[in-house]
């Protein structure tokens, strides 16, 4: 049976990532952030409209979504808690300026994706920002010999909780292909 559940926020499970910016103080920036989704080449990213990634974003335009893997947790905590900090210089981390976008990509994140800024639309205390997908880069081993992203390969740091307690969860060697249970369905009722 299900109970109504009170809690200021819930977290059912999001991709953690670096948002990578050009910032007036230190030159490039990352933050570590999990409120993102991306549809065709639309990306949506939100945080707290006052925070220095969204007063960055705003005056340059563009950003980029950088998604580490298990080995980088530590980076994604440090870059997360230290707010106004040159973020590179505390996590080592490494990067290269987009192609597109006056933004860094994260050398050590297998994924990173570049984004134009559309619009900006404030939600109170926080900012959705709404942008066209320029460009997205992948680590060469998580392509297949068809040019297709090795989906089984890729095992991004999933964030949720709820006010309480938030946690990372890490994605397992376990996969299921979208369409394979619905074919298979599909074919026993044929019989």
């Amino acid at each position: 049976m299900k109970q109504t559940f009170e809690t200021r926020k819930l977290y059912f499970g999001f991709p953690v990532f670096f948002l990578g910016y050009k910032d007036d103080a230190h030159g490039y920036n990352i933050s570590t952030s999990s409120s993102a989704y991306t549809l065709g080449s639309m990306m949506v990213v939100a945080m707290r409209t006052k925070g220095n990634a969204v007063t960055e974003i705003k005056k340059h335009g563009s950003f980029t979504v950088n998604i580490p893997t298990e080995e980088l947790l530590t980076e994604v905590e440090i870059a997360g808690f230290n707010s106004r900090k040159d973020k590179f210089a505390l996590t080592g981390l490494s990067y290269t300026i987009g192609e597109t976008v006056d933004a860094p990509l994260v050398d050590q994140c297998p994924v990173s994706i570049e984004c134009q800024v559309l619009d900006m639309v404030e939600c109170g205390a926080l900012t959705n920002v709404i942008a066209r997908v320029t460009r997205r880069v992948v680590d060469e081993d998580l392509i297949d010999e068809n040019d297709a992203f090795r989906s089984d390969r890729f095992s991004p740091i999933s964030y949720m909780g709820d006010g309480d307690g938030r946690l990372y969860r890490y994605f397992s060697d376990e996969s299921v292909k979208m369409g394979s249970i619905i074919k298979e369905i599909r074919k026993q009722e044929e019989k």
